[in-house]
């Protein structure tokens, strides 16, 4: 299963969010977690830029568990 449906709602809301106000930003992010299963796969950037957006401590927190 990818990350992306793995993704808990309240954090696609965020990005859905931040997607307004930039939205070649957030297609990056979601393109990317539509791609992989496993969060250690994500670039650096991209899972900093997920845990700035949804206000989280650890981006694996951002996901439901298998």
């Amino acid at each position: 299963m990818t990350l992306y449906k793995r993704l808990k709602p309240e954090h696609k809301e965020s990005i859905s969010e931040y997607s307004k106000r930039y939205p070649h930003s957030a297609k990056s992010i979601i393109t990317s977690l539509k791609s992989e299963n496993f969060f250690t796969n994500i670039r650096y950037g991209e899972a900093m830029e997920v845990e700035s957006i949804c206000k989280l401590k650890y981006f694996g927190d951002a996901f439901t568990d298998l």
